[in-house]
This record gives C-alpha cells, structure tokens and sequence, in this order.
C-alpha cells in the first residue's frame, strides 16, 4: 500500500499536464454548487448553502410550522421567502397582494393540477394524469348531486358506526384508537357514493385504499421512493376488487339497452359514461384510488381531529346536539338538514383553522418564468406556494388565534345577510384550508355535508370523553402538514341523556 510520502512524491514527479483534468474536476464541481441560481435573490429560512440546505430540508421536516412562521413575521408586510425540501426548494408568499397574484394566475403559468401530480406519475399513470376526468366528476356531478345521495350515506353511517364502534347498555367507558376508527368510518361512508355498495363496506377495499394513501406519500416523500413502494401490488389488488363491480355495471347496460340511469348512481358509473374508449381497467382503478387519496385524507383527518376537540370541549356537545335534533326532526337526515347546521359548521370551520390540511395553500408549479408585481423573478419549475397557519393564526385578522372558539364563525352567521358568507366551504385569502378561488378544493361540499352527517349521528347517539378529560392531544407537524395524534384514543358509550 502506497504511503502518504509516497503518494505526494508521486504527484510532484508528475507532469502538471496530468494534474490539469483533476483541477478542472474541482472547479466544475465548486462551480456545480455555489454558482449563481435565479432563487438565490430570494431569502432563505434556514441554510442556504448548497450541501447545507439539505441540513435544512431534515430541519423543516421537524419544524415546518415554525420555520414558516418564521418566515411569515420576517415578511409580515408583503414579499416571499423559500424553505428547503430535500427535492427541491419551496417559495412562499406573504401577504394578500401576492397571493392574489398567484390566485389568479391563468393555469398555463402557475398550475395546481403538476403541483398536486409531483412525483406522482408513476402512482397514476400518465394517461390519468393527462387527462384528470375524476377530478372534473368531483367538481360537477358529486357537488351537484349531493341531494340525491346523502340519505343513502346517511344509511352507510349507521352501519359503519355499527361495524366500529359498536353500543350496548352498559354505562363504561370503551376505548378505540380515534385516527384508525375515523378513518375506517369515512372511507365506508364515502365510498357509498364512490364505488356503492357492497364494495363499500368490504374490509379488503377499505384497507386497501388506507393502504395507498400512506404509500403514495411515501413514494413521493422519498428520493427512492418508486423503487421500494407497494403501489403495483395494491394496484393489481384494486383491480381484482373493481373487475366484478364493473363486469356487473356492464351487464345491467347490456340488459337496458345502454340506458346509464339504470346504473347506480356513484362514482364508478359517472367515470365508466366519461373515460374515453380505449379507457382500461389499470386505469379505472388508479383514478378511483386517486378519487378516495382526496377524499380520505381531509374526511378523516378532519372528522378526527373534531371528536377530540369535542371530546375535550364537553360544552359544545349540548347546543350542537340540539341543533342536529332540531335540524333532522325538520327535514330528516338530508342536504338541507346538514345545511341548517351553523353552530356545527362554524365547530367544524374553526377545527380547520387550526388544522388545516397544510400550513400553506394555493400549491402551484411555474409553468413559465413569472415576474410578481414586487419585482421578484419565479423561473420555470419553481414549486410556489402561500402561507396558510400563519395567517389563521395572525392577531390582526382573528382575535386571540390561540384561543379554540366554536362560536367565531357562528356568531358572524348572525349578521343580517352574512349567513352563508362565513360557511366552513367559503374560502377567502385570510381562510385557506380549501385553497381560494376557481382552483379550490372541488371536494369541500361533499366533505362538510359527510362531516355534519358523521357528527350529527354521532352525537345524537354516543357520549364521548378523553382518557385525560379537557386535554386534546397533541396534533402532529411534518414538513407543512399537520396530522391528528396518531395514537390518542377516544372514550365512548351510548348516550346516556
């Protein structure tokens, strides 16, 4: 083995000539690292080296709240900032001037639909990605038939809670895990409307698409993500699971002469009157996998996170449990029942301020360069985006931001006129947790309608409490999002008055 003395002796007897390759080496890779990039005008929360910045991402895994915040405060009065990923960098906006921007920036400069596909290609495919027909069916036939299906979810809430949370006589207390029940119930209950029924309610589906979810976050978290990910097997489990549904949806066209209204009416039969021709079964099962990543995630999170903030708030259990009582002796369990819910949608409004699916919204990817009015210059294939905690949390636009008030939202409801102005599903730069504008959530009327049914029958039924009374755990931060204690239980028996 060469020694030290031996291996400096042997590049000075060595020509420089040979030593040129070696120093261009080095310089290319300084160069690589530190020369100039267009993001660099813009400040940095957090390292901004380029070895260091990786540092950076692991930090914001851990503390992306308050890296946000932090950001937020520096720019309080309107400019952006940008956090490390460890895939890339996010810019985020401060202020309503430049979010308005971003908001209202055509499709074809800023768009969400690449922002939300990132990295998800190899998940959906690119002929579902290409063409997001399922996305379109959320926005125009689930909203609008909503009506039509609630007594129908309403039938598969009772089941689900049934099945998961099951009541007899007895005046103990019973413990379930609150995050695995929520998302067992909200995932029967809206696949009511997805897939119908029984597939709905078969436990390999259910646990299926709970499965998806948390891989195709990890496929999209990891730099190998794609490599070691599940998502093929869960796929061809999907489409052994949807093959008999759609071989049946088949069969009753045939025997009606191709009349679609004899088809039930859920998601699956609005896609299978909407795809195109040549339209296959592997992709059949990635958009109604894709269709239940959207609804699951915000639905059951949601629904958790506001049992425990009932749980631990026993005063609001009597007005809101009055309310569904009046409501439903009206118009029974129906659209315009969960519509007259105000104190329960300004319950649930306030839980999303706190708990909004994200600490930033209005997710874009710059199709094109893009120069703001501040001056600032966005290159194409910047991730951008806008604060959302921070501004729910902001004293200037609601009072005490701490402080959990059920009744915020309500009380301004009151206001001659303003009734449907404060809806938890109306949006505003200063509300973010649906995003704003034409882009918003396409799902949040289906969402808020299945929440008040799944509350309503809850609380016309169980009493509910915490292992530790008044204390709702702890919520849990990664990166921007923000999850529901993942191992609190939640406390219940049949109601006892």
């Amino acid at each position: 083995m060469e020694t030290p003395y031996e291996i400096r002796s042997l590049f000075i007897s060595s020509s420089p000539f040979l030593l040129i390759p070696f120093i261009v080496a080095i310089a290319a890779l300084i160069w690589a690292l530190w020369k100039p990039r267009p993001l660099d005008t813009i400040p940095t929360i957090g390292p901004s080296c380029p070895l260091s910045s990786y540092i950076g991402a692991l930090q914001f895994m851990f503390r992306g709240r308050e890296m946000l915040q932090e950001g937020y405060q520096r720019f309080y009065d309107g400019g952006m900032f940008k956090v490390p990923i460890l895939d890339r960098w996010m810019v985020v906006l401060v202020g309503k001037k430049l979010s308005e921007e971003l908001r209202s920036a055509p499709e074809d400069v800023f768009s969400l639909d690449q922002a939300l596909m990132l990295h998800l290609d190899f998940v959906f495919s690119k002929k579902v990605y290409l063409n997001p027909i399922h996305t379109t069916l959320m926005k125009t036939k689930m909203s609008k038939t909503i009506g039509v299906l609630t007594p129908a979810m309403y039938d598969e809430c009772i089941q689900a809670f049934e099945q998961h949370m099951p009541l007899d006589e007895s005046k103990e207390w019973k413990a379930v895990p609150c995050l695995a029940t929520g998302r067992q119930i909200s995932t029967i209950v809206n696949n009511r409307i997805i897939v119908g029924y029984p597939l709905c309610c078969e436990p390999e589906f259910i646990n299926l698409n709970l499965r998806f979810i948390v891989d195709m976050f990890q496929c999209r978290m990891l730099i190998v993500g794609r490599l070691v990910t599940n998502i093929p097997s869960e796929i061809a489990v999907g489409r052994r699971l949807l093959k008999p549904v759609l071989d049946e949806h088949s069969k009753i066209l045939e025997e009606s002469d191709s009349d679609w209204s004899a088809l039930p009416n859920d998601m699956l039969s609005w896609l299978m009157a909407s795809v195109p021709k040549d339209e296959t079964l592997d992709t059949m099962t990635r958009r109604i996998l894709g269709v239940n990543v959207a609804a699951i995630h915000t639905i059951s999170h949601t629904f958790t996170h506001s049992l425990l903030y009932l749980a631990a708030n026993q005063e609001l259990i009597t007005p809101i449990r009055q309310e569904v009582e009046k409501a439903v002796a009206e118009d029974g369990w129906t659209k315009n029942a969960m519509g007259k819910l105000y104190l329960l949608d300004s319950f649930l409004k306030e839980v999303l301020r706190f708990n909004g699916t994200q600490a930033w919204s209005l997710n874009r990817i710059a199709l094109k360069d893009f120069t703001f009015s501040d001056s600032t210059f966005i290159p194409k294939g910047t991730s951008i985006a806008a604060c959302a905690t921070p501004v729910h949390m902001d004293p200037s636009v609601y009072p005490e931001p701490e402080k959990f008030d059920a009744y915020w939202f309500y009380r301004m409801m009151q206001r001659d006129g303003e009734a449907n102005q404060h809806l938890v599903v109306k949006t505003s730069l200063e509300y973010l947790p649906f995003g704003h504008g034409s882009h918003a959530c396409q799902g949040r009327f289906f969402a808020a309608n299945q929440l008040k049914l799944m509350i309503g029958h809850l609380l016309l039924n169980y009493d509910i409490e915490l292992e530790t009374p008044g204390v709702v755990p702890q919520q849990i931060w990664f990166e921007a999002a923000v999850l529901p204690h993942q191992t609190a239980n939640i406390l219940y028996r049949k109601r006892q008055s």
